[in-house]
Order: structure tokens, then sequence, then C-alpha cells
């Protein structure tokens, strides 16, 4: 039988000055104006994710968070802005009742009864987008922020257009947007799915005013235009009026976790992931195989790469706790010992049992490893949906971000006369007070996603970064190995076909021939087969940029209908 395959690809993009990849062209285009107006990659990734901010309303905002991977090219250093979102001085570790009718979610956590810390007004954490990419650009852009938020606040005050890319999001929380009456009034049209451009004519467009004046506050004041004052006090109004938590005073005491890490060493390479403890474990596995010899094609090297992610993630779930607040071993699941132990209990004719038991990582745990901290100690609250973008230029800057909502339009509570929508990451901590990852004040929970940027000999040649939940992790880890282990530029690095574990089944793109299908339930996989679609995000979203060694750099994204890349 002969069967049709669709790929959604787009044709790579190259540039000596600079590039710019993304999930929205208004994104891509923002990015590098700055580039020619004479502004750097940071400058043009804080551009791209305020823009995204307005035209990507269910996947990021300034009511969410995010992971910035920076490469200084100049300084040859790597520095990670750490901006997720904190646990609000009134948080509890038993503040949800747990939901055992339900099985574990996606995340591996428990489900909440009445659904509390997934949507409603104790979802919401405490915000760090705004600070993070405040706190970039303010150490390393090189355009005053008022120029690099311009694109953003014209798109507002344009309005958002209704593209069909929002209204998957929209529908499939229908029922929920209609329950509350502010969110429906922007996000609907007589109580149902606005209209989105078409053969007969143009579509709505959401109302951007509020969110146009919240920016230029941003504009003129930087991240203090969103955690002190006007902004801040409605936040507060509007959560605690409906039984929220959230205040004022835990945006005000808000900081962004800025890191020197140690990367790890991949094929020659530095890898900086973000504070991503999976995708080191991951790296560190596949490290002691042979990968190119295998072929990228191959059974041993889908069997390998499934079994180096369900490692990563099933120990970081285990162990994995915030290191300013409990006493876990995050250097040890981030250490090459650890992972070449963990490489040794691979097979190549047998799969793990399924679920992957977490192995031990304490005795690889050295807290000398610990991340340098940049500036300042952890903002600790007192009392009184994603996506992503990358960037780089011809000084040798680049950088890769990751920015969320958590869920589509977050927490769905949007705040009158801002603009501002709510994230929904309290769910994003483990609901059970005995866990590492359980919810205390001011505390981060787990990410487990990479925002990767890789350098060889004091020069960047790789930037990484996606959306699509803990599926970011398999879609930057496939393009980056595909670039690294087999040469692959990143468009077709991006396109090829990917698998994803998290410890029990083995998700496989339609793509992968049925022979390693075949192969994969042989050797001990639960193999689930799936293929992207603009409704389901299989395999996550990437962009992907390299650098070759003339300085030429090079952008990739997938699939072809949620991303954008640009290159001057």
């Amino acid at each position: 039988m002969i069967r049709s395959e669709m790929i959604a690809t787009r044709t790579e993009v190259a540039g000596s000055k600079g590039v710019c990849a993304g999930g929205h062209p208004a994104e891509v285009a923002a990015g590098i104006a700055m580039i020619e107006a004479g502004g750097n990659a940071i400058d043009a990734v804080v551009a791209a994710a305020f823009v995204g901010f307005v035209v990507e309303p269910a996947s990021c905002g300034i009511g969410g968070y995010g992971h910035l991977a920076v490469f200084l090219g100049k300084e040859k250093r790597f520095v990670t802005f750490d901006h997720y979102v904190r646990a609000p001085s009134a948080a509890r570790p038993d503040m949800f009742e747990i939901d055992r009718k339900k099985p574990m979610k996606y995340y591996g956590f428990p489900y909440t009864i009445g659904m509390k810390a997934e949507q409603g007004p104790l979802a919401p954490a405490v915000p760090g987008a705004v600070a993070g990419l405040c706190d970039a650009h303010r150490m390393f852009g090189r355009l005053p922020l008022a120029k690099v938020l311009e694109p953003a606040i014209a798109e507002a005050e344009a309005g958002i257009e209704v593209t069909w890319q929002l209204l998957l999001p929209i529908s499939e929380r229908l029922a929920a947007i209609q329950a509350l009456p502010a969110t429906a009034a922007w996000l609907l049209r007589k109580n149902m799915p606005p209209k989105a451009a078409s053969q007969l004519g143009g579509g709505d467009r959401l109302d951007g005013t509020d969110l146009a004046k919240t920016l230029r506050r941003i504009a003129e004041k930087g991240a203090a235009g969103f955690y002190e004052g006007p902004v801040a006090e409605a936040i507060e109004r509007h959560v605690t009026s409906q039984g929220g938590i959230l205040t004022a005073a835990d945006l005000a005491a808000y900081r962004t976790r800025i890191l020197e890490e140690k990367p790890t060493r991949y094929r020659g390479l530095n890898c900086n992931t973000a504070y991503d403890q999976v995708t080191y474990e991951a790296l560190n596995i596949l490290e002691c195989f042979d990968l190119k010899g295998l072929g990228r094609d191959s059974l041993a090297f889908r069997h390998l790469v499934a079994e180096a992610l369900a490692c990563g993630f099933i120990d970081s779930m285990t162990h994995y706790g915030d290191p300013d607040f409990e006493r876990a071993p995050v250097e040890g699941l981030a250490s090459p010992e650890f992972g070449k132990m963990r490489a040794q209990q691979l097979r190549m004719d047998r799969a793990l049992p399924r679920p992957v038991a977490a192995a031990d990582p304490w005795p690889y745990d050295n807290s000398a490893e610990r991340p340098t901290r940049i500036s300042g100690e952890p903002g600790i609250a007192k009392l009184a949906g994603t996506s992503q973008m990358a960037s780089a230029d011809a000084e040798g800057n680049v950088c890769a971000l990751i920015t969320s909502l958590t869920s589509g339009f977050g927490s769905l509570m949007i705040v009158p006369e801002t603009g501002v929508i709510l994230n929904n990451s309290m769910q994003n901590f483990d609901p059970r007070p005995d866990q590492a990852n359980c919810i205390k004040p001011g505390k981060m929970p787990i990410f487990a996603a990479p925002s990767l940027v890789a350098e060889k000999d004091g020069r960047a040649v790789f930037a990484g970064c996606g959306s699509g939940g803990y599926r970011i992790t398999t879609g930057v880890l496939h393009a980056f190995l595909h670039a690294t282990d087999f040469g692959m530029g990143p468009q077709a690095a991006v396109d090829a076909p990917r698998i994803h574990c998290q410890g029990q089944e083995t998700f496989v793109d339609a793509r992968v021939p049925q022979t390693v299908r075949d192969g994969l339930a042989a050797l001990g996989h639960k193999v689930v087969v799936q293929a992207e679609s603009p409704g389901l995000n299989a395999f996550a979203r990437v962009n992907a940029i390299t650098v070759d060694k003339d300085g030429t750099m090079r952008a990739g994204t997938g699939p072809a209908w949620a991303t954008a890349a640009a290159a001057c």
C-alpha cells in the first residue's frame, strides 16, 4: 500500500546580520526590526515575545512566565533568566483537595477536586514574564525598552486578529469561557466563537486597547509598570474578589532567578538548557552511544531516544524540587556520571520495564556544581498554554525562549482595564504535600522543558525552543540531535520525525516506518502512533537556529501553520 504523508514545512531562512524565529509572523517581524535598528539578539527576542503576548493570547502573555537561555558572544558565557511563576505568599502545601477518582494528569501529578488548580481564582501563580524579559533587556539589550515594545503596542492598538489558530483554543474551552462574563465578553460574539477571516472577507478582532495601555506603562517604567501601581492593584482586586490569593504584595516581591549554569558536554559542544534537568540527563545518556553510527532512521536510534527521555522524565518527576526550598538532588539529575550510570542500564534488545522506575541521583549530587546567581536573592512572596522565540545576531549572541500561560488562555481570568490574562500555573505544582514539587510560598514548580543553547570553542552554534507541554523536550532534543549528530540544517532537523516517552507509552510519529514501529513494540515499548495536525500538537512546535563557521545564521521552524522565521 502506498500512502501520502503530510509534512508541513517551510523554507529555511539565512542571514548575516540576524535571524528570528517564533510562533507568528508579527513576532519575527518585530525581532528583525530590532536587529535592523541597531539592536542585538536580546532586543530581538524581547520584542518578539511582547508581540507574542498580543497576537498569541491563548499561548502566552504578560500574565505568564518563561525560561530564557542566552549566550553572549563577546563574553563567551551562558546566562539563564528563569522567570517561572512563584506560589503566592498565602499558598499552602495542602491548599487543594486531591481528586483520587481521576487518573494522573499528563504532567505526572493528580488532578484537584473542582479543577481549582487548573482554572479559576486559585489557579494563578505570581507571573514572571515581564520581570524576566525586562531583566534580560536591562542587562544585555542595546535599544531603549520603549523602542523594543513599540511593535507590541502597535499590534495591541490595532486589535488582535482572530485566526483559525486562535479559534481552536477558544473552541476547546468554550463552555468554561461562556461561564465567565468578562472573559466571554472579550473572546466571544453573542456568546459564540468569533469569526476568522475567510475567502468571503475579514474576520473579527479582539479589543487590545486595555493591553496597549498596560504595555505603555511597562515601556515607560519597566517591570515596575506591571508589578507595582495600578496594574498590580487591579490584579489583586480582581483575583481576591473571586476568592483567589494572588496579591499586589506577591507581585512586588517577585524576582527573576538569573543564573550562570555549568553546561553539559555533548559531542564536544557546551550545552545550556535553562536549568532543565530532564534534557541534561537525556543528553548525558545519549552521549554514551554512537547515534550517527546507528543512523537517524534506525530502530536503535528511536529506541535509545525513547529510553533516554523516559529516564530523564521519571527521574526528575520523582526527585526534582525547587533547590531554594527543598533538599533535592538537582545537580545529581544533571550529572554526566549519573547519565552514564543510567546509560549502562539500557539494553539494545529490550526496553526498560514500563512504567520505568526512577533511579537514585543522590550519590551523584554535588552542591559545588550549583549554578552561580548573577544578581539578587530568590523573590519569596511576603505578606505586606506556550509559545517560543529564538534569535541570533552578527555579534555571536543567541537566545532561546519558552513563554507560556500553561493552558490555553491560562486561568481564563482576564483582569478588567489591563488586558492581562492570568496563568493557571498552580497546577504545575504537585498538590500532594509530601512531594518534592509540593506547593510553598515563593517557590517555583518543576518546568521540565528546555530552552537550549549550545556553543563550541567560544562560538554559538545552536539555539532551540518549543511549545507543547512536555513534548517541547522531545521536539527540541530531536532538532538538536538531528543537527548535531546527523549534520542536518535547522529546517530539516525540525522536520524530521520524532518520538516521545515519559516512562510509559512511546508516542511515535506516523511517518516513522512500520518496520521501526513493529521493532519498538517487539522491544517492549507501548507504541502509540500520532500525526501532526492543526488540532493536535503531537510532537511540539519548534524553532531552531544554527550558526555556520562563517557566521551565517540559519533558522528552521515547524509545523508550518503555527510558526514563522525571518532573517536579514
